[in-house]
């Protein structure tokens, strides 16, 4: 059974289409088909189920795949297992929400970098939907996202951590003074919330319909900082993670507000597709994240 082929059935399964797997590989897509087909020979059964472009796993293709990705991970261990990181090149390609980024990208390229001095870094800012999409096209080799826990069946969870999701208002804003605060009484003000796929938005006008009630905002940003600062700035409400707030509460320039009907938390997850191939390169940049990243939640929380 050769490597080859295997990281070739990695990569069809993760892009679910032969031609695009054919393109990043470098191979014409008859090259890929029979690759296939040989690995197909040697596991005795067909490995995808083929519907117009697009192909999905079989049975048989779902049992592969964590032995392929086993075994691809081993070998690229064994082709480096005699270099050092410093001489280790190539490219690792991460993709980060832009309030994490704020929070680790800084701290993490640098002490990356002192780790692997050759390693070519690319990081993509972008939506949790969006990132999650460049995973699963393969455009990404992994991912720091904010979400609800996904499903292990597609997503390797390299680390998680629960943060809390607040309600914040300006210091000066009529409820900042209250004990308590209702859903209603929220959505009578004017609120800046995250773009509309925002996971912790869409949990929060979930619960909004759950007591029949509905928001308007008068912003929907990307930024979870930017909205930070124009509560801090004017007389506005926001639905927004406790780590990206913490600084401004501490100094006095926003509230957050006891709501009792909203104690929600979601999960700050290192994550890559279950068919990926994990390097040296790629651990290494996790290994760093997990490290900063419970440096600075400890300050934040």
């Amino acid at each position: 059974m050769e490597i080859r082929n295997l990281n070739t059935f990695l990569k069809v399964a993760t892009l679910h289409n032969f031609t695009h797997a054919a393109k990043e590989l470098g191979y014409s897509q008859s090259n890929v088909s029979a690759q296939i087909q040989q690995l197909e020979q040697e596991v005795g059964g067909p490995l995808f189920n083929r519907i117009g472009r697009r192909v999905t796993l079989t049975q048989f293709g779902e049992e592969l795949l964590p032995y392929a990705q086993q075994l691809s991970s081993i070998a690229i261990r064994m082709e480096n297992m005699l270099k050092s990181e410093d001489v280790l090149g190539g490219t690792v390609r991460l993709g980060m929400t832009d309030s994490l980024s704020e929070l680790l990208l800084e701290d993490a390229f640098i002490s990356y970098h002192r780790r692997f001095p050759k390693v070519k870094l690319e990081i993509a800012l972008d939506t949790t939907s969006m990132l999650i999409e460049r995973l699963r096209n393969g455009q990404l080799d992994a991912a720091c996202i904010i979400n609800n826990p996904l499903p292990r069946s597609e997503w390797l969870i390299w680390d998680e951590i629960e943060i809390p999701i607040v309600v914040v208002a300006n210091a000066n804003h009529p409820l900042a003074e209250k004990k308590s605060v209702s859903l209603e009484e929220i959505t009578k003000q004017e609120l800046v919330l995250m773009e509309t796929l925002a996971p912790y938005s869409l949990e929060f006008e979930r619960v909004l319909a759950q007591h029949h009630l509905e928001c308007e905002p008068v912003f929907r940003l990307e930024s979870a900082d930017t909205a930070c600062r124009i509560v801090e700035h004017g007389n506005f409400l926001s639905v927004l993670p406790l780590y990206t707030v913490k600084n401004a509460a501490d100094a006095g320039k926003i509230k957050i507000l006891n709501v009792p009907h909203w104690k929600h938390r979601q999960s700050i997850q290192m994550i890559l597709h279950r068919s990926k191939v994990i390097t040296p390169q790629v651990e290494g940049f996790l290994e760093e994240l997990v490290v900063i990243l419970g440096t600075a939640l400890a300050k934040r929380l």
